[in-house]
């Protein structure tokens, strides 16, 4: 064997090596990205969300598992409530509004009402509707919106009543992020929200996740 043979034959398992390198630096080299922390809590591993069937605007019925492929953020409140209502459900528009329109097509807004005594379909609808035509406000009967509730973690009780048809309900305010396969993902509490560029992040990863 000459001696331009036996280089060519290292040269060659050298290149070999390389390559062989090269193939598994490709292969292992998302191992060691950083993976993405979100803004929101995050539940490990995500749990079958809660299925439910309310009523909207119009009498029309809505399970949870109508928006299947969508993200779904869930918030419970009522329409009289004074304060932590309203800014949330603003700050959950301008979330909304910051997506683009192809994002907005696979993200659903839900109201849900702590107040089913006085939150008809009508009212809670209208009422969601103020905020983003898109956004859907949910009723039901005071039974069905009690296994909601507690499904989801959510408490809320009547308190400063100054007669039966005035009053205030207090509430938990977090806010429920329901990814494209129907799993409870993500729980935003009072404040986050407020943040529109990390919830809008948030979001992003859901939607980009198969």
């Amino acid at each position: 064997m000459t001696l331009s043979t036996k280089t060519l034959r290292r040269g060659l398992l050298a290149l070999a090596g390389l390559l062989l390198l090269a193939l598994l630096l490709i292969l292992l080299y998302p191992r060691f990205l950083p993976t993405y922390q979100p803004f929101g809590t995050r539940l490990l591993p995500p749990r079958v969300a809660y299925d439910f069937n309310l009523t909207a605007q119009g009498g029309q019925s809505y399970r949870l598992s109508d928006f299947r492929g969508k993200a779904v953020l869930i918030f419970f409140g009522y329409a009289n409530c004074p304060d932590v209502c309203p800014l949330t459900m603003l700050e959950l528009a301008r979330v909304y509004q910051a997506l683009s329109p192809s994002e907005q097509a696979r993200v659903q807004v839900l109201m849900i009402t702590t107040d089913p005594k006085r939150d008809t379909a009508e009212l809670i609808g209208r009422y969601a509707r103020a905020f983003d035509p898109s956004f859907i406000g949910l009723s039901g009967d005071p039974e069905t919106i009690a296994a909601i509730a507690k499904a989801y973690g959510v408490g809320y009780f009547t308190q400063s009543a100054e007669s039966p048809e005035q009053y205030l309900v207090a509430h938990t305010s977090a806010v429920f992020l329901v990814n494209p396969k129907g799993q409870l993902e993500l729980i935003y509490s009072r404040g986050k929200t407020a943040q529109t560029g990390q919830m809008v992040q948030d979001v992003h990863w859901v939607l980009s996740r198969r």
